[in-house]
């Protein structure tokens, strides 16, 4: 078996608490700093798919990869909003607002939409997950990745309200989002072909783009640098720093192996569940201190994704249950 790579683990555990921390309303500087946690986390995605030169002989082929990431993404989702939404319903005193009384909210949040909240990263996932692996039939190289940067941001610029708001809206979650966050996908797959060289270059270019956008901005329009204005869909200085980001990251990479760190494994393991519980506890949670707030979340959504995975661990070994079988309630549950 080809032994887990540690350092990988570690990039994702700070990727995720960085997301945990935005969502407790920290200090504005930390909020802009933390900005390159979900183009981390796609870029990973693109960096573990380039490194296992996947390829696909038949549709059947991509159609059960599909199902594979289906059943990683989308069905843990589901099962703690049924969870969360049955704590709801049960005991509404603890939640300032009930959205059980939303069905609205209820079937957006199925489907990955607005819903209440915190589960849009899950869709961009699943589309990254479809639209990768064809995308990287084309886009083969940085030359073509610039390119099509260049046209992305083209469309962008020109197809802002240029439909009803409903389809806008439609468009933009299920389209611009995604082929935006689509670029940090395609720059993993293809950053462990790159030269010493090119790196060096992407890095300096991608931090003066941001420092000149800071600059502008704080010089020139006389007001906050806000990064994460440009986040929805991915834009200019939003995805110009966030690669920054990683070709720093990416630099300390191979000193990070060495880490022994039993927790950040864990949490760099157990990403999804960790997230997914940490939305429960922001909305039981609000204390005056941010950092309070940002610390029980994360220890508790750590803690109770670790009893979690112990509970299954039991329950397939007490029930003697196959071994496909366990499979699948390790990628659901355990994930």
């Amino acid at each position: 078996m080809v032994e887990r790579d540690r350092s990988i683990d570690i990039i994702r555990s700070l990727g995720l608490l960085c997301i945990i921390l935005a969502h407790v309303n920290p200090p504005f500087i930390l909020f802009q700093v933390r900005n390159f946690d979900v183009p981390l986390m796609v870029f990973i995605s693109g960096c573990l798919f380039g490194g296992k030169n996947q390829t696909f002989k038949s549709i059947r082929d991509f159609t059960y990869y599909l199902w594979k990431r289906f059943v990683r993404l989308v069905l843990p989702v589901w099962a703690f909003l049924s969870l969360f939404y049955s704590i709801q319903h049960f005991f509404p005193f603890l939640f300032k607002i009930d959205y059980t009384q939303y069905p609205n909210i209820i079937l957006s949040s199925y489907m990955l939409m607005d819903g209440f909240g915190y589960v849009w990263i899950i869709r961009i996932f699943l589309m990254i997950a479809i639209l990768g692996p064809l995308c990287s039939n084309f886009i083969k190289n940085k030359w073509q990745l610039l390119l099509y940067y260049v046209i992305y941001e083209i469309i962008i610029h020109y197809s802002k309200n240029l439909f009803e708001p409903t389809v806008q809206k439609y468009i933009d979650q299920f389209g611009s989002y995604s082929l935006g966050f689509l670029i940090f996908f395609m720059l993993g797959a293809q950053y462990k072909n790159y030269s010493l060289k090119t790196k060096k270059i992407i890095f300096v270019t991608s931090m003066l783009i941001t420092i000149g956008g800071w600059a502008y901005t704080i010089l020139y329009l006389d007001k906050p640098f806000d990064i994460g204005a440009l986040k929805y869909p991915p834009r200019s200085f939003y995805i110009f720093y966030a690669i920054s980001m990683f070709s720093i990251i990416f630099w300390v990479k191979p000193y990070l192996r060495n880490i022994k760190a039993p927790i950040l494994n864990f949490i760099g393991s157990s990403t999804i569940w960790i997230y997914l519980w940490h939305i429960l506890f922001l909305f039981l949670f609000n204390f005056e201190y941010w950092y309070l707030n940002w610390f029980l979340i994360v220890c508790l959504s750590i803690l109770l994704t670790y009893l979690q995975q112990k509970i299954i661990e039991k329950t397939i070994t007490y029930f003697q249950i196959s071994e496909k079988m366990a499979r699948q309630l390790r990628i659901i549950f355990c994930s």
